[in-house]
C-alpha cells in the first residue's frame, strides 16, 4: 500500500482480500521474493487496521509467522525491510485518517508500529555475526517484553525471540 486508496468492500470481501494477501505474502516469501511479500503484508495490514481490532490482531499474528520463517532462513534483508515497511504503513493509514478513531484502534496501530520496529531490529541483528549480536538482541528483547506486557502476551514475543536463537545458542 504505497499510496492511500479508497475501496468499497463488504466485510466478507475485505476478509477475503486479507486472506488472499496473506497467502500471497507467504508464497512470495517462500519464493524469496521479499518485495512481493512485503507489499502483500502491508496491504493486508492496511485493510485490517481500518476494520478493527480482531482483523488487525490476526494479520499481525500472520506477519509474525512470516517473520519467524524469514529469521530462520537468515533472510536479514527481507526482515529488516519488512519491519520499517509496517511502520511506514501504519503512518500512512494514520495520515489518510483511515484509522477508526476509537482508543482501541489507536492502540492497535501503536502495537503494529512497535512490532514493525521489533522485526526491523531482528533483521538488523541477523546482519551481525552471532558473537556480536548481544546488544541488538538485548534491545529487541526489551522491546518484546514491553509489547508482551502491553498486549497481555497475545504474541508471546519474548518466547518468539528466544525461539529464533539469535545469539547462536
Amino acid at each position: 500500500m504505497n499510496d492511500s486508496q479508497t475501496v468499497d468492500l463488504t466485510l466478507q470481501e475485505a476478509a477475503d482480500l486479507i486472506r488472499s494477501e496473506l497467502a500471497a505474502a507467504s508464497k512470495a516469501f517462500q519464493a524469496a521474493e521479499a518485495e512481493g511479500g512485503m507489499a502483500a503484508c502491508t496491504c493486508a495490514l492496511g485493510l485490517a487496521l481500518q476494520l478493527g481490532p480482531e482483523p488487525t490482531r490476526q494479520v499481525l499474528l500472520s506477519i509474525l509467522e512470516e517473520a519467524q520463517t524469514l529469521a530462520r532462513q537468515d533472510a536479514a534483508h527481507a526482515l529488516s525491510s519488512l519491519g520499517p515497511a509496517i511502520v511506514r504503513l501504519v503512518g500512512q493509514v494514520r495520515d489518510a485518517q483511515a484509522l477508526p478513531g476509537d482508543a482501541a484502534m489507536i492502540a492497535w496501530a501503536s502495537v503494529g508500529e512497535e512490532l514493525g520496529t521489533l522485526l526491523g531490529q531482528v533483521g538488523l541483528a541477523l546482519t551481525i555475526a552471532p558473537e556480536g549480536r548481544s546488544g541488538m538482541v538485548a534491545a529487541a528483547m526489551t522491546r518484546a517484553e514491553g509489547l508482551d506486557e502491553a498486549t497481555s502476551s497475545i504474541f508471546d514475543l519474548h518466547g518468539w525471540l528466544e525461539s529464533l536463537e539469535l545469539n547462536g545458542t
